[in-house]
Parts: C-alpha cells; structure tokens; sequence
C-alpha cells in the first residue's frame, strides 16, 4: 500500500461513526465487517490528532534539569457541523455524548487513505448565534488511542 507521495486535501474527506468497538485496535480490527460506520454529514471542520507527549521536568538543587516524557495524548478538539437532526451520523454524536462508552471513527480521504480513531465524544453544543451564520453543532472529540492509518491501495 502507498503512502502519499504529494500534499493532499481534505476536500471530499468522509467522516463516518460507529458505536462498535473493533476486537483489536489495529487495521483488521476496525476493517472488520462487523463494524457498520454511519457516515457524518455537513462536516465543517475535525480537530488536529496523532501522537505527543507531555514534557515532565526534574530540578534537582544541584545540576542540570532533568526532563523525561509523560504520557501520550492522541489529540482533542471540537469537530463541527452543520446542524441537520436528522442525519444519522449526527444522531450517533449526539448518542455518544450522552454516553460512557467509547466510539470508533473512521476518516477516508479523497486518496482512499484511511484513519480510524477510537474516540469518546463529551460536549453537543448548538452554535452561538448571528445574523448570517449557519447553524452548527459543535462536538468535542478526545482520542483514547494512536490512530490507526491504512495507506491507500
């Protein structure tokens, strides 16, 4: 499979969500036919992911400081879009943040990479308002484990 070989765009991504958990986190696992994603319509924009860590610091009274690094964080941040209640993807963010559980996410771009996130989604918040804006729902997503990348075939 190939990785891209120049800088893509994020026109034409598709965002879809699915209440089932794969068996393993890794590319077979969330390809599996068992897992049924429900594409999010109106996206608008989705937070940056992927891996960093924190940088801890020791100071000792005598010598240099000393870092080391903490935990890893996989990225969170609002996902937005364009309010439609009915849209059966929306309906599935809302179920989540009203939910404990995890989801899964999967991301296919215009090249046919894919990314899939395990995700729990903790806010569902309708857009402030102003005179010619759209209506938007802001969900926020946090990633509970390293994305999961297929190249493009």
């Amino acid at each position: 499979m190939a990785a891209h070989t120049d800088v893509a765009s994020f026109s034409d991504t598709v965002y879809a969500i699915s209440a089932s958990l794969p068996a393993t986190y890794d590319a077979a696992g969330y390809g599996s036919t068992a897992i049924t994603y429900t594409t999010i319509g109106k996206v608008q924009s989705f937070p940056e992911f992927g891996s960093t860590s924190n940088v801890n610091e020791f100071v000792p009274i005598t010598g240099a400081v000393e870092y080391y690094k903490g935990a890893r964080r996989y990225g969170s941040g609002d996902m937005v879009v364009g309010d439609v209640p009915a849209d059966a993807g929306q309906v599935i963010l809302k179920a989540a943040e009203a939910s404990q559980a995890h989801y899964s996410m999967k991301i296919t771009y215009p090249d046919n990479e894919i990314h899939y996130l395990d995700v729990i989604v903790s806010s569902w918040k309708l857009s402030g308002a102003s005179e010619g804006t759209a209506m938007t729902r802001v969900a926020t997503l946090s990633m509970s484990k390293n994305p999961v990348v297929v190249a493009a075939a």
